[in-house]
């Protein structure tokens, strides 16, 4: 009986020695959004986890909502509220696949263009959303992802039009743009 619990117990750890880890400290994530159809402005959000399952190449990129950045707290707290809901919908998941395969089988510093397919829930609601990243394998066998252009999410396509047009009052906008183009830099180790 105790071979059986000591068999289990180091087996534990090692159902995570198939995953990646997203290294939080060198990981952002990017918009910009466009009001009064002039003044663009770069926001982030500063709170991303993330996982790549090795075998099967599922990756899980995780977003806390209430980590958005736009540079001013007045309003941070307003996205927070009007906008995510983050009382509701605290954080947005991009799921996608991978493949591990072509991935590992990269040089130290090889490049690998790659286009991700995968989907975005967030607000409740879900959508397909494509990424042109560019993968760099690492001389600590970590992979560097960045994206080659942004990607343009759609505010219709999560519901997050009514928040916008909140947003907009509150700060006497004419107007916010609802496309919102999206880049990340992410490390997963």
């Amino acid at each position: 009986m105790k071979k059986l619990v000591y068999a289990l117990v180091l087996s534990l750890p090692l159902g995570g020695l198939n995953a990646l880890e997203l290294d939080k400290e060198s990981s952002v994530m990017n918009f910009v959004t466009v009001k009064n159809d002039t003044v663009a402005e770069l926001m982030s959000f500063t709170s991303l986890t993330g996982s790549i399952d090795e075998k099967s190449g599922k990756a899980v990129l995780n977003i806390d909502l209430s980590s958005v950045a736009s540079g001013i707290d007045i309003r941070n707290e307003r996205m927070r509220e009007h906008l995510f809901e983050i009382d509701k919908f605290a954080s947005a998941v991009y799921s996608t696949e991978l493949d591990m395969k072509a991935l590992n089988e990269l040089a130290i510093g090889e490049q690998k263009s790659v286009a991700l397919k995968g989907e975005l829930e967030l607000h409740g609601k879900s959508a397909e959303v494509k990424f042109d990243v560019t993968v760099t394998k690492r001389k600590d066998g970590a992979f560097h992802a960045v994206t080659n252009s942004p990607a343009f999410v759609s505010a219709n396509s999560f519901e997050l039009a009514p928040g916008i047009a909140k947003l907009r009052s509150l700060a006497g906008l004419a107007s916010i743009d609802l496309m919102v183009p999206v880049t990340f830099s992410v490390v997963f180790k």
